[in-house]
């Protein structure tokens, strides 16, 4: 019997790529893995990368070269950058129409080039243009890119034949793809090979109000329908574990094996992670960072709320400023429109938007500390990414944070203002307790590498 292969599945990088200039955690996390993995000298020559065919049912090899330079235009640094954003404006998604929900279940290479056509055409109403490409001339369009896709696809590569024991891992965020769980069954019951899938939350089964709407019920119906297809889960916290295992329990699913978790590595690769120009423009210590998509869930309001009060109670050129560096997510337009109402706090509050690695590196070594007052994270990594740059974290406690923070942030409840402007506070007081636990850091705190990750799965796949 010949060796066993490990097939990773990247159709979701690719997916994400069409639509997105940067990667989110869930992309870095997936190919910090893979990277590690490639690394690791019992799959070193015994891994690949399969993309899914245009019916979501099959699968095709995509060269390990074709993922790197993906991989690396996503984080690339931008040519050239202006000023920070303080202002971004968008409207809140409505309602996912049963058309729409209908286009979820197509397969990507028409779902997206669809719903850019789509929203060009709304745009372009709204603002009484009309487009110089009708929607005939779009279709046709259109119909060339699936032909060319099938092209591709028939095009001379190494061809996706596994053998019975392989192993087909995806570590990414597949739950976009409506036939998953036939493409996994398929490879159980075709190709006799063993299952795998990362889990990373269980947002959208847990807390639907911090979600986009729709997406529920998308992404519950993908859930049950996969998770009993998969011969091993791994997870990448206790919390994320505990979240699985109890769904499961309350849902009736089956569980394959015992979910595995897995180490978060302190950080991300250092290809491009040099230290940039700050977007800023502020002197180090000025300013008081949290890292992270500006979304209802990663409860940013509390913290416009916790400057308030420090403006109110006491002189302005004592407070730091507050800086947010991410993109702009949902359900936060109330907030935003907040912002602006107050003239950014008066100053005291910048928005950062989608910066760079080099610019988030530059922010974060230029903080007086950190903070993160999420009301629910899969695992942290702004937590555990501060603390390996030497800058104390000031966290929520919440779900798996206190696992990421360890004992070296301190806590706060996300839903108690009053507590978290006690412990921010007390950091922008004690300049002296604030440079006694960065010194604690420098001293105690251990980066973890994401070969740690990859040897807990390494030996997961090989004993199973």
């Amino acid at each position: 019997m010949s060796e066993r292969r490990l097939w990773i599945d990247v159709e979701d990088l690719f997916e994400y790529a069409r639509t997105n200039a940067r990667p989110s955690g869930i992309q870095r996390v997936a190919f910090e893995i893979q990277h590690a993995l490639e690394q690791d000298e019992q799959w070193a020559h015994r891994l690949s990368y399969v993309r899914h065919t245009v019916d979501g049912l099959g699968l095709r090899v995509v060269p390990r070269e074709q993922v790197d330079e993906l991989y690396r235009r996503l984080t690339a640094p931008p040519a050239h950058r202006g000023a920070p954003t303080p202002v971004m404006s968008a409207s809140e998604p409505t309602a996912p129409s049963r058309l729409r929900q209908a286009a979820l279940r197509l397969p990507a290479p028409v779902r997206v080039p669809l719903g850019s056509l789509l929203r060009d055409q709304r745009q372009a109403l709204q603002h009484g243009i009309t487009l110089s490409k009708g929607v005939g001339a779009a279709g046709r369009d259109l119909a060339r890119q699936w032909r060319a896709r099938r092209s591709e696809e028939d095009a001379p590569s190494e061809v996706f034949a596994p053998q019975p024991g392989d192993i087909f891992l995806a570590l990414g965020a597949p739950w976009s793809h409506g036939t998953y769980g036939a493409l996994l069954k398929r490879c159980r019951e075709q190709h006799g090979m063993t299952t795998g899938l990362l889990i990373y939350d269980l947002i959208p089964l847990l807390w639907p109000e911090w979600c986009r709407p729709g997406l529920s019920r998308i992404f519950r119906r993908w859930y049950d329908e996969v998770i009993p297809e998969c011969d091993l889960l791994f997870a990448i916290s206790d919390a994320t574990r505990a979240d699985v295992e109890r769904y499961a329990h309350n849902s009736g699913l089956a569980l394959r094996s015992p979910v595995q978790v897995i180490p978060m590595g302190t950080s991300f690769s250092d290809a491009n992670r040099h230290i940039g120009a700050s977007p800023l423009g502020m002197a180090p210590s000025e300013y008081v960072l949290t890292v992270g998509t500006i979304e209802a869930r990663k409860n940013h309001a509390l913290l416009f709320r916790v400057w308030r009060r420090l403006l109110r109670e006491r002189p302005p050129s004592t407070v730091p400023c507050l800086v947010f560096a991410g993109r702009r997510g949902w359900l936060v337009e109330d907030l935003l429109q907040q912002i602006r109402n107050s003239n950014f706090l008066d100053g005291h509050l910048v928005i950062v938007d989608g910066p760079s690695d080099e610019e988030i590196n530059a922010l974060y070594r230029g903080a007086l500390f950190t903070v993160f007052p999420s009301f629910y994270e899969g695992w942290g990594l702004p937590v555990t990414e501060s603390h390996g740059l030497g800058k104390v974290c000031a966290t929520s406690d919440a779900a798996s944070l206190a696992e990421a923070a360890g004992n070296f942030a301190p806590r706060f409840d996300p839903d108690n203002a009053t507590q978290a402007l006690k412990v921010i506070s007390a950091l922008i007081d004690n300049p002296d307790e604030l440079r006694t636990r960065e010194a604690a850091l420098r001293a105690q705190f251990t980066p973890v590498p994401w070969s740690s990750a990859a040897k807990i799965i390494s030996e997961k796949l090989s004993s199973f």
